[in-house]
């Protein structure tokens, strides 16, 4: 996978770096060995790319611009302390995004996530999976604006709250007036281990249009009773079964990562945790 360094970058201001990427070739962010506040990636037409993330830093905002025809997979992973960042996805006519979250970090994490459908016949799909513990405190805001006819936009927040930590997703999805036959969904679901815990799913539709779908599905509870129950009656102990409940939640957002060191340390990250 190449290196986002290696490229040209185009500096704008003393805080904000742009790239202008043009191929199919997969690339990975390095926060590391460059310093900047906002970065601008412009993917170019038909163009088809895959971005890793993996956070180590605060405080950055990145902005993806898809011009008509392009594609953009981006997949981030964080397992560091105390995040604070940013993104935003501009989509034009017949874009696609895929963007898909592993968070495993300790401590605070307060992330914003907004992707508007400028463009007739965009499509973008959104996949977080998180975990709190101790006294973890997260916050993750996801909006989706349609601006444009025939756009569609998925949202899936998975979320294990535990110990005194605490956990919220406030998930918007907006269908602007003349954005007709336009579709948008959220999923929001976070799992509840102890009394002690704050778990909040917040999902909100503002529809301004007609001929369109739109729908939420929202859950905070407990784990299920029933499960446990199943997994004792097989000889599985209390602990374990609840570390297999807690697995089938979040496993699942693996299978949006294909660089091998990164799905390794998404791994390990969820069985030291869990």
């Amino acid at each position: 996978m190449n290196n986002l360094a290696e490229k040209k970058f185009i500096l704008l201001n003393e805080d904000t770096i742009e790239i202008d990427l043009d191929s199919s070739s997969p690339y990975k962010l390095d926060f590391k060995s460059i310093k900047y506040k906002n970065l601008v990636v412009n993917l170019k037409k038909q163009s088809k790319i895959s971005i890793l993330n993996v956070v180590n830093d605060s405080n950055k905002n990145v902005t993806f611009n898809l011009e008509e025809g392009s594609s953009l997979e981006y997949n981030i992973a964080s397992f560091e302390k105390e995040n604070e960042n940013s993104v935003k996805v501009n989509l034009n006519s017949n874009c696609s995004f895929i963007g898909a979250y592993a968070d495993f970090s300790c401590g605070e994490n307060s992330f914003n996530f907004v992707c508007n459908l400028n463009g007739r016949g965009s499509t973008a799909s959104w996949h977080l999976a998180t975990l709190t513990k101790n006294n973890d405190k997260k916050n993750f805001t996801i909006s989706f604006f349609h601006h444009a006819r025939n756009t569609y936009a998925k949202m899936e927040n998975y979320g294990v709250c535990e110990d005194s930590s605490s956990l919220s997703f406030l998930g918007t999805s907006r269908i602007f007036n003349g954005a007709k036959e336009s579709a948008t969904h959220q999923v929001a679901k976070i799992m509840v281990f102890d009394k002690k815990c704050s778990a909040k799913a917040s999902p909100t539709l503002c529809i301004d249009e007609n001929d369109v779908q739109a729908s939420h599905a929202a859950v905070v509870g407990q784990i299920n009773e029933d499960h446990i129950f199943y997994l004792t009656s097989r000889g599985i102990d209390e602990k374990n079964a609840k570390k297999l409940i807690t697995l089938g939640y979040l496993t699942p957002i693996l299978s949006y990562f294909k660089d091998e060191e990164t799905l390794n340390i998404i791994k390990t990250n969820i069985e030291e945790r869990v």
